[in-house]
């Protein structure tokens, strides 16, 4: 299998390697940024001192966030609508 992608990979146009190997790297990059905002976030969770809110936290993080964002489309609709009148 690797040498069958290998072969394919090295028949390519170099026009064609470059583009691979930009989208290649670009996505390692978000692949990082999304690894390090996890590490942030983990270890912020980590270094709280109660046990029981600590459990809360890591078991509705999702729903915590889903909240949080909710609120800032809240906030931003009714900014624009003030602007508007």
């Amino acid at each position: 299998m690797i040498k069958a992608i290998l072969a394919l990979f090295l028949k390519l146009p170099l026009v064609f390697k470059s583009l691979s190997t930009v989208f290649i790297s670009f996505f390692e990059a978000i692949a990082r940024f999304i690894d390090d905002i996890g590490f942030h976030i983990l270890q912020s969770i980590r270094a709280i001192r109660f046990p029981d809110v600590r459990e809360f936290l890591s078991e509705h993080m999702v729903t915590i966030f889903l909240f949080i964002i909710l609120l800032i489309l809240i906030y931003l609709t009714f900014t624009n609508k003030k602007q508007k009148v």
